[in-house]
This record gives structure tokens, C-alpha cells and sequence, in this order.
């Protein structure tokens, strides 16, 4: 006998992205994708309320691609989840919430950009609570796009300017020791705003990202 699905609530982003919180099985399930709808792809997860106290208790955010229509099973490493969905309006979702949210879709690698997209309003304003660390690498305007202080290369970076937000793949990187190791980056603009006159940058990787010092030219 199957179970009754467990209820959650959907906030709709934009081009055909949503995230979906649900309370958490005592389990801990590991989510691992989306067995049904098709249609329906799981981007990253986080887990929240994990701390003692929590209020709500601990609840689960999946970052997903397109919008289920109806109910929704997870994939996890102990068993598949059925799921029914409830719209909400976003606001619903805690600081907190938002904040694991913009870390796990920085943190989602290429496959997650197109989500990244759809969901940046949710997450914006935790943004700006990643601030480069002392000793962060630098961008710097360079002719030809940007350079990137130290040696480690990004698959993409995701620009501020003062027209907004936009994100550009890395495109080819060459490594140069002159006046320090520094890698300059050629961009190829994904989504959002050319990635010119950066305010704000992160440096995205596979597994991570880093909050970047934007240098003047």
C-alpha cells in the first residue's frame, strides 16, 4: 500500500522553476532526483530547521525545473517520497530558507545555471550577506572580459551591475604569473545583463562558489 503523500508548498519562480518545501521524514531521506512527474528535474536541495529549536521543526527545499501539475514523487536513498504540492506565494519562505536556497543554487554547478535564473528573485536578497572574505580573489576588467586573481578557474560567474544581475559561462581561461598568478577569463553571457561594469561577483564552481573583491580597471 502506497503512502499518503506528504503535503508541501510550491512557490513558483520564473521560466519554469519552483521550489518545493516539505517536512522532513525522521529519516533524513537524501534526495537524489525526481521519479515522477517527467518533466519535472530536480536542480539541488537544501535542508532547513536542522538546528535545535528550529520553529517548524526540519523541512526540505528542492530547487526544481518545470512546475508539477499535481502530485510528486522523490527519488531519495531510502525510499521515493510521494508528494502533494500547494501553491504559496514566496514570501512564506524564512531568511534562513533563502539564504540555504542561494547556497545550494551557487553551489549546483552547470546543469543549475537555467534555475539560477528562474529563481534569482527568490534568493537576491540573501545575496548580499556573501561578502568577499579578506583574502578573496579579485575580478578585474580587463579588454578582452575579466581576470581572475589566483589560479583556480570557474565554469561561470554571476555578475551585479547597476542594471541588475546576469550570469556568463566561462568560456576559455589562460593562466599568467606576471605580477602574480591570475587567470584571464573570455565570457560567453548566459542570461541577464551583459556582464560588463560588475558591482558584485561570485565565482561559480562545481561543488562551491566564492564571493569576489570587484576591482576598478
Amino acid at each position: 500500500m502506497s503512502p499518503d503523500p506528504t503535503p508541501g508548498r510550491l512557490f513558483a519562480g520564473s521560466q519554469g522553476t519552483a521550489v518545493l518545501r516539505f517536512p522532513l521524514p525522521p529519516a533524513l531521506p537524501i534526495p537524489l532526483g525526481i521519479a515522477a512527474p517527467e518533466g519535472v528535474t530536480l536542480a539541488t536541495w537544501a535542508f532547513s530547521g536542522m538546528e535545535e529549536g528550529a520553529v517548524g521543526g526540519p523541512v526540505c527545499l528542492l530547487a526544481l525545473e518545470g512546475i508539477p501539475g499535481g502530485d510528486l514523487t522523490l527519488a531519495t536513498h531510502f525510499r521515493d517520497i510521494p508528494i502533494r504540492p500547494e501553491p504559496r506565494a514566496p514570501d512564506v519562505l524564512s531568511a534562513a530558507e533563502r539564504a540555504l536556497l542561494a547556497r545550494a543554487l551557487l553551489s549546483a554547478g552547470p546543469s543549475g545555471l537555467t534555475v539560477l535564473a528562474g529563481l534569482l528573485p527568490l534568493v537576491e536578497t540573501a545575496l548580499a550577506a556573501f561578502t568577499p572574505a579578506a583574502d578573496a580573489p579579485a575580478l578585474i576588467p580587463e579588454a578582452s572580459g575579466y581576470a581572475l586573481t589566483g589560479k583556480d578557474v570557474p565554469h561561470a560567474l554571476l555578475l551585479r551591475s547597476e542594471a541588475g544581475w546576469g550570469c556568463a559561462r566561462v568560456k576559455c581561461a589562460r593562466l599568467g604569473f606576471a605580477g602574480g598568478p591570475r587567470v584571464g577569463l573570455v565570457l560567453d553571457p548566459l542570461w541577464g545583463t551583459p556582464p560588463m561594469s560588475a558591482r558584485a561577483a561570485f565565482a561559480l564552481h562545481a561543488h562551491g562558489f566564492v564571493p569576489l573583491a570587484v576591482r576598478a580597471a
